[in-house]
C-alpha cells in the first residue's frame, strides 16, 4: 500500500522498530526507500505517512539520479569521495588504498584530507571507521555548539553527550543533561539549530506544551515552520551510513 504512493519508481524496505514514534523515511544507494515505523502501524497510516513526504521522496531520487547514484537493487553503496558536515561548513576530501587487512584504518592527512586503508572493497568495514570519524568531529562541534547557543538563550544545561540515535535528533533529562544525535552535523544549520534550542528549552519545560513551544519561538521565530521541515530531514544524511545497518 505505501509503495503506491511513492512519487517514482524505486524498491522499498519497511522495518519496525519499537522505539520509532514516528515514520522516519531515508534513501539509501543500493538499498532505495527505507522506512522505519512503529510496532504495530496500521498500513494505511504508513501509506499516509509516505503519501504526505512525496515532495521530498522525489526530490532526493531527483538529486541522487542527477549525481549518477539512484539507488538500485543489489548495488553498492557507494564510497563518498568527501565527508560533508554541512551544519558546520566542514569538509574532508576522502581518499582510499587498498591493504591486505581485516577491516579499515582510517588516518587524517591533513585539514580537509582523510585516507582509508586495508579492505576498501568492504562498504561496511568503510562506512564504520567514516561514521566514527564523523561521530566523533561532529560530536565535537556539536557540544561546541550547544555551549554557544545556550549563552546566546540563557538557557543553562548540565552536561551533553553524543549518541548515535536512529529515529531521535536529541532529547534532555531532568536533570537538565542533554543528549545529541551525531548525524545533526550533516543538517543545514538552521534545522541543526532549532534542535539545540528545542533541547534547551526542555530544560525549563519538559514537555511539549504551549508554554515550551511559546520558548521555542522565542529564541527561534517561525520554529513551527522549521519544526516540519525537521520532519523528514533524514535526507540530509550522506548514502553511506546506511552500509553499517
Amino acid at each position: 500500500m505505501a509503495a503506491a504512493r511513492l512519487p517514482r519508481p524505486m524498491p522499498v524496505a519497511v522495518r519496525e522498530n519499537a522505539r520509532a514514534k514516528n515514520v522516519v523515511l531515508r534513501l539509501i544507494p543500493g538499498q532505495g526507500l527505507v522506512i522505519t515505523m512503529p510496532v504495530g502501524l496500521p498500513p494505511s497510516r504508513l501509506a499516509e505517512a509516505v503519501g504526505a513526504r512525496s515532495a521530498w521522496i522525489a526530490a532526493a531520487w531527483d538529486r541522487l539520479a542527477a549525481e549518477g547514484t539512484p539507488p538500485q537493487p543489489g548495488a553498492a553503496a557507494l564510497r563518498p569521495e568527501r565527508i560533508v558536515l554541512t551544519a558546520f561548513d566542514r569538509q574532508w576530501d576522502v581518499a582510499y588504498a587498498a591493504r591486505a587487512r581485516d577491516g579499515c584504518l582510517l588516518t587524517v592527512r591533513g585539514p580537509e584530507s582523510l585516507l582509508v586503508t586495508g579492505a576498501v572493497d568492504d562498504m561496511g568495514a568503510v562506512a564504520g571507521v567514516l561514521t566514527m570519524f564523523c561521530r566523533d568531529r561532529g560530536g565535537m562541534l556539536l557540544k561546541d555548539a550547544l555551549a554557544r547557543v545556550s549563552q546566546e538563550t540563557g538557557l543553562p544545561f548540565a552536561g551533553a553527550t553524543i549518541r548515535a540515535q536512529r529515529t531521535r535528533w536529541g532529547s534532555c533529562t531532568a536533570r537538565g543533561r542533554i543528549s545529541l544525535n551525531f548525524t545533526l552535523a550533516f543538517l543545514p544549520w538552521e534545522l541543526c539549530r532549532l534542535v539545540l534550542v528545542h533541547e534547551l528549552c526542555h530544560t525549563r519545560e519538559l514537555n511539549h506544551s504551549a508554554r515550551f513551544w511559546a520558548l521555542v519561538e522565542e529564541h527561534v521565530p517561525g520554529c513551527r515552520v522549521l519544526d516540519a521541515k525537521l520532519a523528514s530531514a533524514r535526507h540530509y544524511l550522506p548514502g553511506w551510513l546506511g552500509a553499517t545497518d
